[in-house]
């Protein structure tokens, strides 16, 4: 369970092992620390005391800060225990075919989402759309095609095979967001996929960014708590700008999560005019934080498991350690 705080004016404490939250100097919630994970923070003008840092300190429940973009700018959490030797097989891996295994793995997870994520649309729709239903379906299957040559990439030289990967990845992107485009273009304007580094101003690519950035923030603590170094990835290059082991695993559960939430809203035409100024009004991104928190804790199945994405991304996080070790052969989260 995470604690979210979105209100100025919001004082967080503690008493008597309990977390209790005021605002107005009332007391709106108390609760055990062991049903907390984490403490997001999404505004300013909220306060802590020194006794919940200590007692969250404890428990390894560390506190994250974000901008009004969504992007995480500071955790506090308690000292990370000794990784040494998880990073140093970590930083080995990204050269040798253990580490390739990685790349295709996140890759594949990716578009076979996509595939899964078309798939369903283009059954909602095979009555009332049937045209539609069909292209989907189309595009669908291309994209699973894309998954199996993704499977089969193999080679000495690791950097050629991740760029054939990534390539692989692009091409299976690109047929997913123009089939995504016609469908949303029976009830808002989508001009296809744009990054935050375009500036879109449609309220869907807005969305998108906003929700991507906390997905990527989430994956990158993740892989802090397992004790990997979430800048070192396997399918994204190096930057001391962004994680490239959070973005790797963050390809698993764009699907599932984000875009599942974004296209939802969408088509409820809950994303009319939340945008100004290119920027996601305040309401918009607590109703988006809302959704998106709700579907973190729906339950589904993979590995024979039924817990809720939350936990699977955790999990998830958690193979990527055991794969680098050794212990285990990683298999990418596919709903």
């Amino acid at each position: 369970m995470r604690l979210v705080v979105n209100e100025p004016g919001t004082f967080v404490g503690t008493r008597g092992g309990m977390i209790t939250v005021y605002r107005k100097k009332s007391k709106v919630l108390e609760v055990p620390v062991s049903k907390i994970n984490f403490i997001i923070v999404l505004t300013r003008g909220a306060s802590f005391s020194s006794a919940l840092v200590r007692l969250l300190s404890k428990h390894n429940i560390p506190i994250i800060f974000y901008s009004p973009y969504g992007t995480p700018l500071s955790m506090c959490k308690s000292f990370t225990s000794g990784t040494v030797t998880l990073r140093k097989r970590q930083y080995r891996l990204q050269e040798n075919v253990d580490g390739l295994k990685l790349t295709r793995s996140f890759a594949l997870g990716k578009v076979l989402n996509q595939y899964s994520l078309l798939y369903s649309m283009a059954k909602n729709r095979a009555k009332s759309d049937p045209q539609l239903a069909k292209e989907l379906y189309n595009v669908a299957r291309e994209i699973k095609g894309v998954g199996e040559k993704i499977e089969k990439v193999e080679g000495p030289d690791f950097e050629s095979s991740r760029k054939e990967v990534m390539s692989l990845e692009a091409e299976a992107a690109q047929a997913y967001w123009e089939s995504v485009a016609k469908a949303l273009s029976k009830v808002i304007e989508f001009p296809g996929r744009r990054k935050r580094f375009e500036n879109p101003t449609d309220p869907v690519n807005v969305s998108l960014n906003y929700l991507y950035t906390i997905l990527a923030g989430e994956c990158s603590l993740y892989l802090e708590v397992c004790g990997l170094d979430p800048y070192a990835g396997f399918l994204h290059v190096d930057s001391p700008r962004r994680p490239a082991l959070a973005m790797d695993l963050m390809e698993e559960f764009r699907q599932p999560i984000v875009d599942r939430v974004v296209f939802k809203a969408a088509f409820e035409k809950r994303l009319d005019n939340i945008v100004e100024n290119g920027r996601l009004k305040r309401e918009a991104r607590q109703m988006l934080y809302k959704a998106y928190v709700e579907r973190l804790k729906t339950k589904v199945t993979f590995l024979n498991r039924s817990l809720p994405l939350e936990d699977h991304i955790f999990l998830q996080a958690r193979r990527i350690g055991e794969h680098v070790m050794g212990r285990e052969e990683y298999k990418p989260f596919i709903l």
